[in-house]
Formats: structure tokens, sequence, C-alpha cells
């Protein structure tokens, strides 16, 4: 780094304020008193982060030589120090960088996603560094202020710059692609799982994508392809076919190998050159979790990546730690070739473990999970889901889950279908992540156990059943214009509700030359939400009549008020259902008559099954055990958490937030592990909400927090902090716990926030 500025120069390009004026220069910038160890002149910058405050250390500085401050606040230094002060210390050293990177030419390579980015960044050093200078980010630099000095780093002898950039919050991308300024993008991908500060995986996505906006190109895997033209970001694809003749696909990290030999390709590096040096691409050293499991085993989490090189410096680690004398390797070889397993066994197998479980299915064997006093060494490839399972490993005393009862489950389904005429097609709703019971286990349980297929709100939901191996068809109920090229790449069949969403979509299909694609027709029957009246629908019938390029698979309607024990509205809505019918029947030519028509979730299930099923039923929330007009389902849900402390309160005390609960008696109290973010709401405080404990209501006491919640277990004998905490359960069912929040079970089984653990029980 030499910057060359002026005291003054720097203070115009930070836009800051001179508070104290000495003449110098700088070269360098300083954030942490303990490096400075040069005499060169350096521009101290007092972050602050960590509990720590910059400003405290800018005596220390001046002592070891500095002479000039950027702050956000007065300080008190001698005349010589030159002091400038700005609104946010962090945001001025990146106007700085920023100036820096704007006055060099040479194009900078933003590297950006949550799987892989310093390999990536390293490797294409490695692909690049003979026919270019190639400036890097240093180790992994990639937040915030590692931006900053990353750029900072870079020179005029450097030819091209390769910068890592990550986020851990909501807008921060934005910042770093304004100091950046991307000439071209590579993205490594986003895993299953997401920062807990996002929302989703899809925000999560949506925020790393920021840093491309304005790029010239993008380097990408295939598999993104439809989030990057959605967003209009210029993209070039790869994938590891078209790179097999350099053998990448039996190597580690194959994607991240294919996105490189893309990258260089583009800047003009041979393909000669390229396969040779693919082979030897450096081991990077990963990263090892090391923690006190279950059952007093030592746990050694290294499921980053299961190259032979890392794989053997595990199992040395392993072999050498002395804190167990019992060794055992879990591996999961998902994902690699036969050949390499191989490999991978007669490794393993050198270092004599005690034992090796090898593990297929994401199933862990019961020996497993009762082993005790074990080291236990864990390696899987990146992509597996070996990491989740380690979690299962960890020693926790106090949890939050929701447990779901796959056998209930079953039962409801069975039962509902026994209320309609055989024959009759079952379509099952899985919106909003099968209403909270999870992505994509009850969807696959739902496939293997016999319905016909499943619905979805929005496209990218019907995505994520596609992606992870979901191949019944599905039905996309909120059909929009703008994913309709998503619709036909997953083979999803949309819902269209009117003539201008038709239209627009037979066009996608024509510019896709696609013929016969199997859509779903709403009518509007008396809910007044979506759908074709019965003059709209005589219009769309004729225009698909005049079009080869969809075809009606199926005809549906909603009931407004099919839990009703008055049926007078539902009847009505039928009996405009089967006219509305008799209209399609009519005008579809004999050929494509084989519609299927459908009308009943599963209350109208429940109270009009052998009338009105027609040719589909559609059912909800009942298969899960809950609906307001029979008792035969059987509840599948349970949500436990702990205690995590229990105190003994006196008359006069407060507890929690704003000392909303003044105690007037002597009380023992019990902190649970649950609070408002994963759904317990705050409308639960002072008393209107209760939990078990011991099968005994506990009311809420004071205000339920983000993550905790007091209640009163003064009347419990015997009770420990550990204890098994029922909010949904056998004492307070779904229905009950919906009714004191005054919702609906709708409402409660969406709204458990998706760090709350999922568990399924068979």
């Amino acid at each position: 780094m030499k910057l060359g500025l002026s005291h003054q120069q720097l203070c115009e390009i930070i836009e800051g304020a001179m508070l104290q004026h000495a003449p110098g220069f700088i070269d360098i910038v300083i954030y942490d008193t303990r490096k400075i160890s040069t005499n060169r002149k350096g521009a101290f910058f007092a972050l602050s982060g960590n509990n720590k405050d910059g400003h405290e250390f800018c005596a220390n500085a001046y002592d070891k030589g500095v002479r000039c401050f950027v702050v956000t606040k007065s300080i008190d230094l001698p005349g010589d120090a030159c002091v400038i002060q700005v609104e946010n210390v962090l945001y001025a050293l990146q106007e700085l960088a920023a100036h820096h990177r704007n006055l060099l030419s040479i194009p900078v390579i933003a590297i950006t996603g949550s799987l892989g980015k310093t390999t990536i960044k390293e490797w294409l050093y490695f692909l690049l560094k003979d026919d270019f200078r190639v400036g890097r980010t240093p180790k992994s630099y990639n937040s915030q202020l590692g931006v900053a000095l990353a750029l900072l780093e870079l020179n005029e002898t450097h030819e091209i710059a390769l910068i890592e950039a990550d986020i851990s919050h909501p807008g921060e991308m934005d910042r770093l692609e304004e100091i950046i300024a991307p000439t071209l993008g590579v993205f490594s991908g986003i895993g299953k799982h997401y920062v807990q500060n996002f929302r989703s995986r899809d925000h999560h996505l949506d925020e790393h994508l920021r840093l491309f906006k304005n790029t010239n190109f993008t380097f990408i895997e295939e598999t993104y392809h439809s989030p990057f033209r959605r967003r209009k970001i210029a993209a070039i694809e790869t994938q590891v076919n078209e790179w097999k003749s350099f053998g990448i696909a039996a190597l580690s990290f194959p994607d991240s190998r294919a996105i490189c030999l893309k990258v260089a390709e583009f800047l003009g590096i041979e393909k000669t050159i390229l396969q040779e040096k693919i082979q030897s691409l450096p081991t990077l050293s990963g990263r090892r979790e090391v923690f006190e499991g279950v059952n007093s085993n030592l746990i050694i989490n290294d499921t980053y990546n299961i190259d032979i090189d890392a794989l053997e410096q595990a199992l040395e680690y392993l072999m050498s730690s002395k804190e167990r004398s019992k060794k055992v390797v879990v591996l999961d070889l998902s994902f690699i070739n036969d050949g390499y397993k191989s490999e991978v066994l007669q490794l393993t197998a050198r270092y004599k473990p005690h034992q090796v479980f090898v593990i297929e299915n994401d199933l862990l064997p019961n020996e497993l999970l009762q082993m005790r006093d074990a080291a236990i060494l864990f390696k899987g490839s990146f992509r597996s889901n070996l990491k989740s399972l380690v979690q299962k490993f960890k020693n926790r005393k106090h949890e939050t889950w929701v447990e779901f009862d796959l056998k209930a489950i079953v039962n409801n389904l069975r039962y509902l279908q026994s209320l309609y005429p055989k024959g009759t097609k079952t379509l099952v709703m899985v919106k909003a992540s099968s209403y909270g019971t999870g992505d994509v286990k009850i969807p696959h349980f739902l496939q293997e156990n016999g319905v016909d297929c499943l619905g979805v709100a929005y496209t990218d939901e019907g995505a994520t059943l596609r992606e992870n191996g979901i191949e019944l068809p599905v039905m996309v109920m909120n059909t929009e214009h703008n994913a309709f090229e998503d619709i036909v790449l997953h083979q999803l069949e949309p819902a269209l509700y009117s003539t201008e969403q038709l239209e627009q979509f037979i066009e996608t299909l024509e510019h896709l030359g696609q013929n016969n694609y199997p859509i779903h027709l709403k009518l509007e029957t008396g809910m007044q939400r979506l759908g074709f009246s019965t003059e709209s629908l005589r219009e769309a019938l004729a225009i698909i009549n005049r079009s080869d390029t969809v075809t009606i698979k199926s005809v549906y309607s909603h009931l407004a008020d099919a839990d009703n024990e008055d049926r007078e509205f539902s009847q009505k809505q039928i009996a405009q259902f089967r006219a509305m019918q008799a209209i399609i029947l009519k005008e579809m030519p004999e050929d494509k008559e084989d519609i299927l028509f459908h009308l009943l979730n599963s209350e109208g299930v429940l109270n009009h099954g052998s009338e009105a099923a027609f040719d589909m039923v559609r059912l909800g929330i009942g298969i899960f055990g809950y609906a307001t007009t029979t008792d035969q389902l059987q509840p599948s849900l349970k949500w436990m958490t702990t205690i995590s402390q229990i105190k003994q309160i006196e008359a006069g005390e407060s507890v929690g937030y704003g000392r909303a609960f003044i105690a007037d008696r002597a009380l023992t109290i019990a902190t649970i592990r649950v609070g408002y973010a994963d759904g317990f709401r705050r409308s639960l405080s002072q008393g209107k909400g209760q939990v078990f404990i011991n099968n005994q209501a506990c009311p809420v006491i004071g205000n339920v927090c983000m993550d905790m919640t007091m209640v009163d277990i003064s009347h419990i004998q015997d009770v420990q902090q550990g204890d098994l905490v029922e909010i949904i359960g056998p004492n307070q069912s779904l229905v009950a716990f919906a009714q004191s929040i005054e919702t609906i079970p709708y409402e409660v089984m969406t709204s458990i926030n998706k760090r709350v653990a999922r568990v399924y029980v068979e």
C-alpha cells in the first residue's frame, strides 16, 4: 500500500472536517495499533466494534509515530497531529478505498456467494498468475472492512484484481458494490442454509446478486440461470460436463473448478495450459470445528470437503488427539464417484480407526447415535447434508423444536380419501413450506404415499421441489408473469385466472417453442378473489381453441364457506361451478375434453365429499389433523421447548421488559427457550398465554421476549432446569393455542420460525 496522499487530500476524499491541521502525507492505513510495525507514514482510522472504541487507542498510535487520525469525535493529541472528523469511520475508509480503486483502470473481478469464495479466488490466482500480475484479497478479507483494505492494496503494477466479498446483513452488498465497482463477477452459489439475518435462502441469494448489477458479465453455474435472468444480470454459464475432457468431475469441488476454467478461458488463457494446471490446483486448508458432544464424545466437524489431502490431515488430527482413546470416522461419500470412494476408504483404513461409518441417505445408525467416550471425525463433501447431521451430536440441553408425526399424517390422508369416491385424484397443497412443516421432507413423504399431484403458491416453491427430487405434477396457484420462463424450465403447471395472463403465457410458450403445455384455469364462483367470470371464461376458451401451445389439465374454484354448518352458500357455489363446467365441456373440442374439475378443500371434503368431489380434491391443513367439522383426524404436531432457568422472586419484584409484571407474593418462575421471534406471539404476554410443564398449565408472566418467555411454576413440584415444556401437544391443541392469540391454525403453523428445528417421527 502506497497511497501518497497529503493530509488535506485525504480530508477532501473522505469528506471530513479538519479538527486539527498539521501538514504531512500518508502512505498506508492503520486500524489496529498492534499492527504498527513500520516507519512509513500512516493514517489511523479509529474504528469501533466488538466492544472496543478505536478512539481509546489514538494516544497509543501517536506514541508509535502516527500523525494522522480519522475520528468521529474530538480527541486530545499534541499539535503536530492531524485530526479529521467524519460521521462514520468505516464509511470514510470505504470512501478512500473507492477513490483508490477508481484511479486504477484494471479489470476487477468480484467473487461472492455462500460457498467456496476463497477457494475460487485462490484457484483463479493460480490459473492466471503466470500470464497476469494479479492483485487479490489477502486471506479471506471479504467483510465491509476487509474489502476496503484489499482494494487499498492494489497498485499500478497490477493488471487484474480478484476481490472477495461477503455479507452478514441485508443492504451490506450495495455498499460493497459501490466501492468495488466490479468489471466482471463470479458467483460461487448459495447453500441450502442461509445466514440467520436473512429471511430466507432466496433473500440471501438476492442480497448477494446485488454485487453484479453493473458488471459486464458474471460467471455462474448453469443452475443459477433463472435468478440471473430474472434480475437482468448478464451471465456466462458453465457446467462440469463442458470440461469433461479435463477430468474435473472426479476431483473435489468440480463446479468451482469449472467456473475457474471458464473465467480463465474468457481472459485468454489457452486450454492446453488450463488442462495442465487444473490437475495441480493448490489444496486449501479447510475449517475444522471441534466441540464436546453428547455422551462425552469429542466431535471433530470437518464437513467442508473430502479431498484426499484434506482427509489425510483430518485423520492425522483425529489419531493424534489424546482426549479420547477410541477413534471413530463418519464419512458421507455422496457426490463422489466409485473410484474416488475406494481411494477414500483405503486411506481411512490405513489409519486403523476403531470404527468407520459410511452414511447413506442422511441416515445415522443407532450404533453411532449411542456411541460414548469417543473422538468422532465427521468428513464429507460440502454438498452433503453431513454438516447438518453433525448438529445432533452437539451437547445441548435446551432446545426448541416442532415434531411431526408422519403416521398421523398418513392416517389423516387415508381418512379424508375415504370420504370421496374411489378414482378421484388427490392434490395436496404444500405451499408456505408445507404449512410450516418443511420445504422438502413432507412433499417427499406425500410422493411416497401415493398422492397424485402437489400444489404451491409461487413458482419459487415449485422450483425448490424440483431441485430436491420431486417428480409429481406441481400446480402453481399464484403465477407471476416474470416467472413464466421458470415455470417451463422446472416443468411446473400454472394456474391462470384472466385472459390477459393467459395470452402472456401463450406468448412465452411460443417464444420457447412449447406446445400442448398443461395449464389450470381458476374460476370465480363466489370467493371474489381471483378467477374467470362466466363471460371472460368464454373468451379464454376461444383463445385456447385457437392455440396449440396450451392444453387445459384442470379447472377449479374455491369454496368460501366450506366449514359453515349452514351449507347454503357452498351449495350455490357448487351449482355455479357445475354451470361453468358445462360451458367448458360444450365449448372444448372432443379431443380436449379430458379435463379434471376440482372444488373441494379439506373442510369441503368433510362436508361435501360424496356430492361434489368431481375429478380431484385439494387437501391442505386437514392432512396435518386440523379441521373444525370433525374429530376423526389425528393431530400431527407437537411444539416443545425446555426450561433454561428457574428463579425465586419476592413480592414487589418485577419480571421482564417494562416491568410489566409485579409479583404480589413470592413466586417460582421458569424462563423457557421460546419467544416471539420463534412464533410465540407477544400477545401471549401477561397471562393471556400458557404452556404445560409436567402436564400442568403455567401462565405467562410479564412480556414475551424475542427469544425467551417467563412462566409461573409456583404450583408445580419436582420441576428442574432442562425439563420439557409443551407449547402445543396433548394438553394444548393447535386449535386452542390459535384461539389464545385470536387467529387460526393455518397462521400458527406458518408462523413458527424456520430457526425452530423440525423433527419427523415415524
